[in-house]
C-alpha cells in the first residue's frame, strides 16, 4: 500500500518514479555486534539490557565439527532460530532506515529487503537523486558491515 500511495500520484502527474530493491546478503548471519551495541546506545537502551546484550555476545565461538573440533571467534550473527536474532537485526537495520533522505525518496523495509523509491520530473533527475540516496545507504551499510 505504501508503494501504491507513493507511485500513484506521480504516475497521474506523468512524473518519473525509479525503484531500487536491495537485499542484505546473509542478513541474520551478518548482524555485526558492535553496530548492534551502538544502536542500543543511540536508542538510550537501559543499562541493564545493554549489559545483558553485551554479555550475550561475549566469548562466542562457532564450532565446526568435521573430523576434528575447531573453534573460531566471531563478531557477527547468531545461530538460526535465535529468539533475540530478529530484534537485534531490527536494531542494526534501523540504521539504514533512519538515514535522512530527500523529500523525493521513500524507503520501505521488509525483513532483509530494502526498497528505495525516488520521484522526479525526468529520468536524469531521478537517476541523480537515486544515486545520491544509494551512496548514503552504501556508506551506512559499510559502517555497520552489512
Amino acid at each position: 500500500m505504501t508503494v501504491k500511495q507513493f507511485i500513484g500520484p506521480e504516475l497521474e502527474r506523468r512524473r518519473v518514479v525509479i525503484m531500487t530493491s536491495l537485499d542484505v546478503k546473509g542478513a541474520f548471519d551478518a548482524a555485526w555486534w558492535p553496530a548492534i551495541l551502538r544502536g542500543l546506545r543511540e536508542a538510550e537502551c537501559p543499562q541493564n539490557l545493554y549489559q545483558l546484550t553485551q554479555d550475550y555476545f561475549k566469548d562466542t565461538a562457532v564450532i565446526i565439527i568435521n573430523i576434528r573440533k575447531i573453534e573460531k571467534s566471531t563478531t557477527k550473527g547468531r545461530p538460526q532460530g535465535s529468539c533475540c536474532g530478529p530484534g537485534y537485526w531490527t536494531i542494526i537495520y534501523n540504521s539504514l532506515l533512519n538515514i535522512k533522505l530527500t523529500h523525493h525518496t521513500k524507503a520501505i523495509a521488509f525483513a532483509d529487503d530494502l526498497l528505495i523509491m525516488t520521484k522526479a520530473e525526468s529520468i536524469p533527475e531521478a537517476e541523480n537523486i537515486m544515486n545520491a540516496e544509494l551512496s548514503k545507504i552504501s556508506t551506512r551499510a559499510r559502517e555497520n558491515e552489512l
